[in-house]
């Protein structure tokens, strides 16, 4: 028996006792039989969104197309879909028909994989028409029914199926596989935001390296990931835009152009071209060049830069992290922020326009190099000297 939260158990037996049909579904249901404590619970359930809604006393409309109903208990929202089979996906992606039915193996058979395809309550216990607990004792990943047209109905499911084998560490059936490279030309089809969704998530397996396939058939040529990354460089990655870059900077011919293709956020492009410009940069190696990249790039990235660069060239970065540390807790300057002077007393010293620029870069310089010199009185006479100096 699984072990159900006592609000999902709520749920299901406010339904059940009002005569309809419910169970969990899919991915809850597929963490708990491999031992995995579930993020996320959805509900199946014959009842339709208007006995849903007149169930239960807070509710909140999320897909009544698609016969979805969030139920809130105690301000934990949890979903609730009428069974319904699909049909006419006619972008590939999407249902263009939505039929609500009463009968949960019709709603099982439109599943993506038959380990998404298992439903379980307290009463009938595991309801599992398509050998789904075998695959995930096996450790196999295959489509529901037909794979060819699993992935033409909606060809998201092409990616989720390797992001499943990396996530999950499992294998991919043959004719599911082959099926998956035969059909990911309609990978072009889906939006570029939900590629880099799946993207995201795939690279925090622990077998990423089931991508190899997709990549080495061309399917990604159009994002331009084009090459085999090191997937033993990104396993010793521990976050994951960390491990996206390095999936990225080997992977893509192009790693800007790639970025741009999936619409990645400013925050992201500038966080991946920082780690390239510094991988192609000299490696820093005292305190000074450490401070003029700490102005440039920031604590964050130079941190995961000593992480990677040090997992790719297998030299320790142990002394430049003691560095860098020991400039933060010292709070040695290496911006111009951080001067004891600024832009206003400058004026009042009669630097005007471009100069006031020019002189606190200066100035940042000196104290780069010997932080005790950030008095304000020392800079003062740091520029007195270099304006009376032959």
């Amino acid at each position: 028996m699984l072990k159900i939260p006592k609000k999902i158990q709520y749920v299901l037996s406010s339904l059940q006792k009002s005569g309809h049909k419910a169970y969990i579904v899919g991915g809850c249901v597929r963490d708990m039989l491999m031992g995995k404590t579930p993020h996320d619970f959805d509900i199946t359930t014959s009842a339709n969104t208007d006995e849903i809604t007149a169930l239960f006393k807070k509710t909140i409309p999320t897909g009544l197309k698609h016969g979805t109903v969030t139920v809130l208990i105690e301000n934990e929202p949890i979903e609730v879909t009428t069974f319904r089979t699909e049909a006419d996906y006619l972008d590939h992606r999407h249902p263009d028909t939505i039929k609500f039915v009463d009968n949960l193996s019709e709603d099982l058979s439109r599943r993506d994989f038959t380990v998404n395809a298992i439903a379980y309550n307290e009463n009938e216990g595991i309801v599992d028409l398509f050998g789904g607990n075998t695959d995930i004792k096996k450790k196999i990943l295959r489509c529901v029914g037909n794979p060819e047209t699993r992935f033409t109905e909606d060809a998201l499911r092409i990616l989720r199926l390797f992001r499943f084998a990396s996530t999950l560490n499992f294998s991919i059936e043959e004719t599911t596989l082959n099926a998956a490279l035969k059909m990911a030309y309609l990978l072009k089809k889906i939006s570029s935001e939900r590629i880099l969704s799946e993207l995201k998530k795939a690279v925090m397996g622990e077998n990423l390296e089931a991508f190899s396939p997709l990549i080495n058939s061309g399917a990604l040529k159009f994002l331009k990931i084009e090459n085999l990354p090191n997937f033993k460089i990104i396993d010793r990655l521990k976050t994951e835009d960390l491990r996206l870059f390095a999936f990225l900077y080997f992977a893509s011919s192009d790693l800007e152009q790639t970025l741009n293709i999936l619409k990645a956020s400013n925050s992201l492009k500038n966080y991946c071209k920082a780690l390239k410009e510094l991988l192609s940069l000299p490696v820093p190696k005292n305190k000074v060049d450490i401070k003029i990249l700490l102005g440039k790039y920031g604590t964050d990235v130079l941190k995961d830069y000593f992480k990677i660069y040090e997992i790719i060239s297998n030299e320790n970065t142990a002394s430049l992290n003691i560095i860098l540390s020991e400039i933060i807790s010292n709070n040695e300057p290496y911006l111009i922020k951080h001067l004891e002077i600024g832009g206003k007393e400058l004026d009042s010293l009669g630097y005007k326009g471009s100069e006031i620029k020019e002189k606190l870069e200066f100035l940042l310089e000196k104290v780069i190099e010997n932080p005790n010199l950030n008095r304000k009185e020392n800079l003062k006479a740091i520029l007195t000297n270099t304006a009376s100096a032959p």
